[in-house]
């Protein structure tokens, strides 16, 4: 007992590192809430906890745990303010409408564009919808080109459209469009229906303004870059210099997802450092040689101030994406610490700008970007802690330089290792996918990426006011040509990426926690996270998929035919939860309920519906309101898209009918000796200010 209080003492450095995870733990709970909190929760438990803390001020552990509960309040109450001061309206239902606003975004897409419309004028639409805040419509076709080529952002434009709620999750415990599109101030989406045409526009408020002047120049940018390199290389130079991601094509975002390169179309860490670290040795090589400056001013210092004020150019001409945030923060401290002369590279540095973040917008905990920067960063830094205690090997001469090369192969090598690895789980989780050559393709790509590709677009960009960017433009795209073609090699290989049930909650927070406190504890107090992260495999391989699967529309349904795989409906349903579902039980492809019909016992078809037996119990799914009534009195649950005016009636068997899909969204049914259970997405979202209820 004496050596685990000893264990404890040595960590008191470590132990602010929690703070962030405890406030990310209170962001998580309320997100968790089926309900709305009352507004004084959060301060509440907060004042609770400082009370608390001052009281027991004299044991620093229960200092330390108080001060865990303080942070932890804190990230309820950021979240709470930050959901009261987004207050989205969302549009109740769908309907065609005159849509009038002003422009927030336009994206090119593969298959078109998209605008995004804000400050909406009240929707000249039938039976009386309610103005949605922002809304984002979709449009195709030659005219729609031309019309975006002569608006720009900040004008206010018109165009008739075919507009509803965004989408709620296509199964319970899914991706969360309508949440996503709240925190974004988007209440609706569509499709235009007529011309796009300019309207007249009132004043922009001052910060509205600036806003639109930095996305005007980005959109500028992005244009500029595309019309110097074809597609897909000029996609991928967008998204890297600018953000700007909506154009890349499907095939090109699937590759780059497959290998594990992904993380080079999204502006982060890698990006950040390489512009930071481009101008730093720029301007710090120019001014040493210029030797009255060099031995008598600070040049390093110069430098880094001059980095400095880069990278907050970078950022906001990338938009500020969470990644970008976290990088810019991290890049910032690091170039603030050789201004003071001080080593800045720690996990404390991780905490301070997971802290900022999570403050700014708690929303992006739950969102994979926050999960899988963070992730990795943590992960990385805690190796190098480690590693850096060692004593590294020096050599000269030929032989120091090929061992210095092949030293950074393997630390690109052990890098892309130990991020693939941590951030396994929150793939797994968010996209049902692990990448298994990722190592591979970023041994090519991020050297790649850090001589070539980067360097030449922070040449464009700088050279970019007076139009001299055509050139480091196609010396960046050899960069990308060549990392393309190494993306497509690995994609090629069998076993690339490996296709994975969807994992749950629970067990990404156990294998979070776990890993957490292996990351961050240095004494052998860090072993216990093991114990973590065998709890979360455990939940993992114990996680019961459900037996069946039912649109919100009642229009399509998969079931789970013990030995015979995935099984779904005919293919009139909607084809994108179709897809989505697949990817959720693992890539597995599915069989029509027709063609499993008899291939496995437990599961039939005929003229009147389909039923399946399973543990003891049995699943109906008619298609008639008579085959409904008849199943009502032999089946366990009755399923059915078909109307029902009293349900089952005197029959004994759980029914959902078209009415009670349409009212609890998707529904998922697991079906055991012991009972029957169901989920629906209305049951694990709740009533939260970005659910739009669905009248039957």
């Amino acid at each position: 007992m004496s050596r685990l209080a000893g264990l404890v003492r040595r960590e008191a450095p470590r132990r602010l590192l929690w703070l962030p995870v405890a406030m990310a733990g209170g962001i998580g709970g309320y997100f968790a809430l089926t309900v709305e909190p009352p507004a004084a929760a959060g301060p509440a438990a907060v004042a609770a906890a400082v009370a608390g803390a001052l009281l027991l001020r004299r044991n620093p552990i229960a200092v330390w745990l108080a001060l865990l509960l303080v942070a932890a309040g804190l990230g309820f109450a950021a979240a709470q303010l930050r959901t009261r001061s987004v207050a989205t309206v969302m549009l109740e239902r769908e309907t065609w409408a005159i849509v009038e606003g002003r422009v927030a975004a336009i994206e090119r897409r593969p298959t078109g564009w998209r605008l995004t419309l804000v400050e909406l004028a009240p929707l000249a639409a039938t039976g009386g919808a309610t103005t949605p805040s922002g809304v984002r419509i979709s449009l195709a076709g030659r005219r729609a080109a031309t019309a975006l080529e002569t608006l720009r952002i900040g004008d206010r434009a018109r165009v008739r459209a075919r507009i509803r709620p965004p989408s709620p999750p296509v199964a319970p415990g899914a991706f969360d469009f309508q949440r996503h599109a709240f925190f974004r101030g988007i209440g609706a989406v569509g499709f235009a229906v007529g011309p796009l045409e300019p309207a007249a526009g009132g004043e922009t408020g001052h910060w509205s303004g600036v806003r639109e002047a930095v996305d005007r120049v980005r959109a500028d940018a992005a244009r500029r870059i595309r019309a110097a390199l074809p597609d897909p290389a000029g996609s991928v130079a967008a998204a890297m210099l600018v953000g700007e991601r909506a154009g890349i094509d499907e095939p090109t975002a699937e590759t780059f997802r497959e290998t594990g390169l992904a993380h080079l179309l999204a502006i982060s860490g890698l990006h950040m450092g390489l512009v930071a670290g481009t101008v730093y040795g720029s301007v710090r090589l120019a001014l040493a040689a210029w030797p009255a400056v060099a031995l008598r001013r600070p040049v390093k210092k110069w430098a880094a101030t001059t980095a400095l004020g880069a990278a907050a150019l970078y950022l906001l001409l990338a938009g500020a994406p969470v990644p970008t945030q976290r990088a810019f923060l991290m890049t910032g401290l690091i170039l603030t610490a050789v201004l003071l002369d001080r080593e800045a590279i720690s996990l404390h540095l991780v905490a301070w700008a997971a802290a900022v973040v999570l403050l700014i917008a708690p929303e992006t905990l739950i969102g994979p970007s926050f999960q899988l920067s963070f992730a990795a960063v943590t992960a990385l830094i805690a190796v190098w802690e480690t590693l850096s205690r060692r004593r590294r090997r020096r050599t000269s001469g030929p032989i120091g330089v090929l061992w210095r090369s092949a030293g950074y192969v393997g630390r690109v090598a052990a890098t892309s290792l130990v991020a693939s690895l941590v951030t396994a789980p929150v793939v797994a989780h968010h996209f049902q996918q692990v990448p298994l050559l990722g190592a591979v393709a970023n041994l090519v790509a991020v050297p790649l990426t850090a001589f070539v590709t980067m360097p030449a677009g922070v040449v464009a960009l700088a050279v970019m006011p007076v139009g001299a960017e055509v050139l480091p433009l196609r010396a960046m795209g050899w960069g990308i040509e060549a990392t393309l073609w190494s993306a497509d090699l690995a994609a090629r290989a069998p076993l690339t990426a490996v296709g994975v049930p969807a994992l749950g909650s629970a067990a990404l927070l156990s294998l979070a926690i776990g890993g957490l406190w292996l990351a961050l504890w240095r004494s052998a107090l860090r072993w216990f996270g093991l114990c973590g992260i065998a709890a979360g495999l455990l939940v993992a391989v114990m996680d019961r998929p459900p037996d069946a699967l039912f649109a919100a529309d009642g229009s399509l349904a998969a079931v789970r035919i013990p030995g015979a795989g995935w099984a779904v409906s005919a293919g009139t349903g909607n084809r994108f939860t179709r897809a989505a579902w697949e990817r959720r039980w693992g890539g597995e492809p599915a069989t029509a309920f027709l063609a499993a019909d008899g291939v496995a016992d437990g599961f039939g078809c005929d003229g009147l519906g389909c039923v399946l037996r399973l543990g003891g119990r049995v699943l109906a799914m008619p298609t008639s309101p008579e085959a409904a009534r008849e199943d009502c009195r032999r089946a366990d649950i009755v399923v059915t898209a078909v109307g029902l005016r009293q349900g089952c009636g005197e029959g004994a068997a759980l029914a959902f009918d078209r009415r009670a899909l349409h009212r609890g969204g998707a529904l998922a049914v697991w079906m055991a000796a012991d009972g029957i259970r169901t989920r629906s997405v209305e049951e694990s979202r709740g009533v939260r200010p970005w659910v739009v209820a669905t009248d039957p």
